[in-house]
This record gives C-alpha cells, structure tokens and sequence, in this order.
C-alpha cells in the first residue's frame, strides 16, 4: 500500500499547467477516516484507521498523515503504520519529506529528504534516507499540494482530466506519470456526509470526485499496466470525504468520520 493519497489529495492529493500559487487556496483542516479493504473493487471488512492533517503556513503547507492497517497474513496479524510528514513551499517548488513505514512496531522503511525545483520546472530529489541517494525530476513534477491544486482547478474549469507527474519521495524513483479523469460524483457516494461540527468547512463548497491511475516512467518497471489507481471525493477547498487506494486485486478505501479546521497563520 503507497500513501493516500494526499495522494489523494490528497490523496490528489498534476500537471505541467499548473496553477499560480495563489490560484487556490487549500483550507487547514485536521480529519480521520474510518478505512475499509477492498478486494477486487468491492469492500471486504474493516482494515483500519487513517489520520491526515493540512496545516497552512506563512510559506506553505505542512502535511502529516498517519495510516494504520491490521492485516491478516498466514497465523497472527500484522499491525503495519505508515507515517509521513511533507512540507510544501507556496510556489510548489520545494518539498521536504520524512515517510516512515512499520510493521508490528518495528521500522521496516524510512526515506526522508528534499526535493527541489528550479526556474525551468526540473529538479532533483536528494535522500539524507538512505543517504546518498537522488532522482531526477522532469519538468512538470508536482508534488502533493500542487498536485490537489491542479485536480481542483480542472474540476471547477469543467475539464474532463488532465496528465501529469507525480512525486512525494516515498520511495527512490523517478515521478509516476498520471491520468486523472474528472467525473459526476457516484450514486453510491451522494450519502457522505461532513462530521457533526464540521459544517462550516463544507459551506457552499463543491463537492468534487475524479480518478486517478499512475504509472511507473523508469524503464525497468515501465509497463503498460498502472502502477496503483485512487479515486477522490473531495471539496473545493481540499478537504477529501472519501477516497480508494488500489492495487492489483487488492486495495483500501476510507471515509471521514471527523473533522475539524485549523486556523490560518499570521503572516507579517
């Protein structure tokens, strides 16, 4: 399993068009999800808990998020947490990563680092974990905000999707091309609802849905088939309801259970 999506937002949370940074605001908030698995596209039982949070700063956002998942492998079950804390200048040049993965308490990953983008849109992204380490980025790379920004932007321009890159550091590879497809939102999502208290995050908000597949772009692993596929229901102002994770057979999907806003910083 790879992170929300942020991703999606998220979870999202891309393209070589994006948007000027003050094209969108992404409202602060904190929320928790109630998260699902999935197999085969249909639910298969309750998997866990997911905890994301968007801080805005006097330079950008910080992320944090938090994914904790009971699997059930072979005799006993596994208690895997995955950890991530990104910081996102304004511009959407400049992002600073810690991802953390553990499995029953015990580190199984971390990669943490800087990426960087200069004046013609390409970059590097540098690894302190595993040290040495760095990726290209071609030009177009987004990251996590500017990637939620750009899904947000189509949305609204009544676009039907847009291609893009996209990178957050949470393993040492090249961005993952994507597709997102911007639709109606589904039936079978009209019923989600904001939390008890959270109303005022979600006044005269529109509410969003698309989907997302994303592609390996390094040669060895390029293939035709994607990589993992999300979808996003998610308001104009980037706090996400629901959103799906999915990879081969398998997969999550979470729904909000909790929410509440966070205020903005005072800025000289």
């Amino acid at each position: 399993m790879h992170n929300h999506g942020v991703i999606a937002l998220a979870s999202l949370a891309a393209v070589a068009m994006a948007a000027p940074a003050t094209a969108q605001e992404l409202a602060g908030h904190r929320a928790a999800y109630s998260v699902n698995a999935l197999e085969r596209g249909k639910p298969a039982g309750t998997a866990g808990t997911y905890a994301f949070e968007l801080r805005q700063t006097c330079d950008g956002y910080v992320i944090n998020q938090r994914l904790r998942l009971e699997l059930q492998t072979g005799r006993a079950p596994v208690v895997s947490e995955q950890q991530s804390q990104m910081t996102e200048s304004r511009d959407g040049r400049r992002l600073q990563f810690d991802h953390r993965n553990t499995a029953n308490g015990r580190v199984t990953s971390t990669f943490k680092g800087e990426a960087l983008l200069g004046d013609d849109g390409r970059g590097q992204g540098r690894y302190s974990e595993p040290a040495g380490q760095s990726v290209a980025l071609p030009q177009g790379t987004l990251f996590p905000v500017g990637i939620a920004r750009a899904a947000i932007r189509h949305a609204k321009a009544g676009d039907g999707g847009f291609d893009g890159l996209f990178y957050f550091g949470e393993k040492v590879r090249a961005p993952r091309a994507v597709n997102v497809v911007i639709g109606r939102v589904p039936r079978r999502l009209a019923d989600v609802v904001l939390p008890s208290g959270s109303e005022a995050l979600g006044a005269d908000r529109t509410r969003l849905y698309y989907r997302g597949a994303f592609f390996d772009t390094d040669s060895k692993a390029k293939t035709e088939q994607a990589a993992f596929e999300m979808s996003s229901l998610t308001l104009d102002n980037g706090v996400e309801l629901y959103g799906t994770h999915e990879e081969g057979d398998g997969g999550i999907e979470y729904r909000i259970t909790r929410l509440e806003a966070l205020p903005k910083p005072t800025c000289n």
